[in-house]
């Protein structure tokens, strides 16, 4: 059976924030009243960009078209036309650049506001807002969105203004995305299933690492077994996180597990699961054992600590930690940093 999981609205957008590698935008509800940032908050945050966008002009660029014409301008589609010349028919295709607003960046804008429009977990307020501008970009289209409409976007001096709403615009997406996968939702509370949550941790926790320290290089790290026969048949091994200190003598390696109960029981008894734990374990046997090593266990909680160390030598220990998700920002962000 799937497990699911409750996350704060407002600790999901910065999960999301860090692992799309965009930490600015958690930073920037610094001096929010974090009980005041809800899933119609961030869009009343997209709306303030929006207009902001609007106030300077929609950035317009040349497009290319073509129609089926009697006249010949632009430039001839050979093939395309090429039904209309077999039938005699005095029309060609032409193909002509057109000076739009009717753009991928624009679009994403319309599309985002268009499902604000249908969501929800929005208020009528938010929503009437948003058919608003959706009603001042006319000429923009509205398709479809996927998250890999957002891939490839480039920012310079002519569209920078656009930065932080396309930005706001994919969270508001993922969410989206996020919400579809189980409805149980509300303005506040997001309900996440486990391979979601999972994912989106590993993430966070890679980016966090690689963005709010200086001290150690970020990277996820493939072994190799040490053992001798035929490899091919053997799994891979990758850990979600490896810190490998700038000094060349420490590492840390973080594993991010999910589970709603992070105890197994067995006749009776709890304890940590022994697969994460075994896994773990032959991280770090796999690892240079002249350095110093620490290996980690992080689970995202709702309100349960854990914090247990296991040394296995003076070089070598194991840590199993609980990360509250229901705690505020700043909690989390300390927690995180103080860990190394």
């Amino acid at each position: 059976m799937e497990e699911f999981f409750k996350v704060p609205i407002r600790n999901l957008f910065v999960l999301l924030s860090y692992a799309d590698d965009m930490p600015e935008l958690a930073h920037s509800m610094n001096d929010v009243d974090e009980d005041l940032i809800t899933y119609d908050f961030i869009c009343k945050q997209f709306l303030k960009e929006v207009a902001l966008v609007e106030r300077r002009g929609l950035v317009k660029d040349y497009v290319a078209f073509a129609e089926p014409t009697n006249r010949l301008s632009g430039r001839m589609v050979m093939e395309a036309s090429m039904s209309y010349i077999i039938s005699k028919k005095p029309i060609v295709v032409c193909e002509k650049d057109e000076y739009t607003a009717n753009i991928r960046i624009n679009q994403l804008i319309k599309s985002t506001l268009k499902s604000i429009t249908l969501n929800q977990y929005v208020k009528q307020d938010t929503k009437a807002r948003s058919f608003n501008h959706m009603e001042l970009m006319g000429e923009v289209e509205a398709p479809p969105l996927t998250k890999s409409s957002f891939a490839k976007l480039s920012f310079g001096r002519h569209n920078m203004h656009y930065k932080r709403v396309l930005q706001i615009a994919l969270l508001l997406h993922e969410m989206t995305l996020l919400s579809h996968k189980n409805g149980n939702w509300s303005l506040f509370t997001a309900q996440l299933d486990e391979r979601s949550l999972n994912s989106l941790f590993e993430n966070f926790l890679f980016n966090f690492y690689k963005l709010e320290q200086q001290d150690y290089r970020v990277k996820a790290e493939g072994m190799q077994w040490k053992l001798e026969g035929n490899k091919a048949l053997l799994p891979g091994m990758r850990t979600d996180v490896s810190l490998t200190h700038k000094n060349g003598l420490e590492k840390i390696v973080i594993d991010a597990k999910f589970y709603k109960d992070i105890f197994q029981v067995h006749h009776g008894k709890s304890s940590f699961r022994s697969g994460n734990m075994y896994q773990l374990f032959t991280y770090l046997m796999h690892q240079d054992q002249e350095m110093k090593l620490r290996g980690i266990l992080i689970y995202p909680s709702n309100g349960e600590q854990v914090d247990e160390q296991y040394d296995w030598n003076e070089r070598m220990s194991m840590e199993v930690m609980t990360l509250d998700l229901n705690a505020s920002w700043k909690d989390i962000y300390d927690r995180l940093k103080n860990l190394i």
